[in-house]
């Protein structure tokens, strides 16, 4: 994924077509192998950082097993008292001749108090693996300058980003945050769900990554780039929304296909079309989970970049935590992120 990302940069969109040099100035071409070699280089940790993250993961897997042992103990009493309680319950039931429904609002109980109980076992080793995280991962991204790892928690610039005319959402929920300088780009980037409604009517409007960074010459406005909606929201939207933006075409009839382009700009809106679909088409050839968009406003600019995956996610309590499989793999989709967001900064 790392060399995809940066070949990317020279390499070939989405119609076969050979793409290479510096389109409008817009991208960096990625400047062939040695400059593949030099990020490599630079995303993987010193000798130092390196001694100390497997100082941690050696750590970590000395206590493992206890907390494994511990986890499957508190399990079982757990699971096991529920389970001793609530046939007691039906036994209690039964010989004072509880009618059919009670007995099945008391299954219900059961069932929902279940699902309560299990999840309370497991709190204390989802609690441990976390407070590994937060020692691991800001040593596991020691590269990045003045590197902030978070969980749950909201990116203040996310407040920042443009409403219902880029994407659609009454909800935020939080997974991992990283902040901080990367080869001179500054960055903010966190695991993000937004959504609409509630309960049975909610929709998940997205689910990813979306990673904020400053635009290197900045948009005097406020240029959008979309997921097209389908033509009934777009009804509905056009009916009830006082947006000011004026939607554009990027010319490129495939990316117009896809996404939808707004502005409160039209004439400097032109001027960066035309490169603004050429990086949407390779991002789209990198990023297939589903329509990138991105968010000029100004010097800010937001990349959101969906996907199902947990870019940090760490194995089972159970399962040893090895460097090659579990933790390089972080470096590597990270840097690849950073190489995407570096594409969108010059736009």
């Amino acid at each position: 994924m790392l060399q995809r990302v940066l070949v990317v940069f020279s390499g070939v969109g989405r119609d076969g077509e050979m793409r290479t040099g510096e389109p409008g100035g817009a991208f960096v071409a990625g400047g062939g192998t040695e400059r593949e070699e030099q990020r490599a280089e630079l995303a993987m940790p010193g000798p130092e950082a390196l001694a100390k993250i497997r100082a941690d993961i050696d750590r970590y897997n000395l206590e493992r097993p206890g907390v494994a042992r511990a986890a499957i103990l508190r399990t079982v009493l757990y699971m096991g008292g529920w389970a001793a309680v609530c046939v007691l319950i039906f036994w209690l039931a039964q010989r004072q001749g509880a009618a059919s429904n009670v007995l099945g609002y008391i299954l219900a109980g059961v069932l929902i108090s279940g699902y309560f109980i299990y999840d309370l076992s497991q709190s204390a080793h989802k609690a441990y693996q976390q407070s590994l995280r937060d020692r691991l991962l800001p040593a596991l991204f020691g590269f990045v300058d003045g590197v902030i790892y978070r969980h749950g928690h909201k990116p203040r610039q996310l407040e920042r980003m443009p409403g219902n005319d880029f994407v659609s959402r009454t909800k935020t929920t939080h997974g991992d945050m990283l902040a901080g300088t990367f080869d001179g780009l500054d960055f903010t980037l966190g695991e993000t769900e937004l959504a609409i409604g509630s309960g049975k009517n909610r929709t998940v409007s997205f689910k990813g990554v979306i990673v904020y960074i400053n635009q290197e010459e900045g948009f005097p406005g406020q240029l959008l780039a979309a997921k097209r909606p389908n033509r009934f929201a777009k009804t509905l939207r056009d009916l009830f929304s006082s947006s000011l933006l004026l939607p554009v075409q990027s010319g490129d009839p495939q990316i117009d296909a896809s996404h939808e382009f707004r502005t409160d700009n039209l004439e400097a809106a032109k001027a960066r079309l035309p490169d603004l679909a050429k990086a949407l088409d390779y991002l789209g050839d990198v990023w297939r989970d589903d329509v990138v968009r991105i968010a000029i406003q100004h010097k800010d600019s937001f990349l959101l970049v969906p996907s199902n995956k947990d870019f940090f996610e760490l194995p089972s309590i159970h399962t040893p935590l090895d460097f090659d499989r579990h933790v390089q793999p972080m470096i590597r989709d990270l840097v690849a992120m950073l190489a995407t967001a570096r594409l969108v900064s010059k736009i």
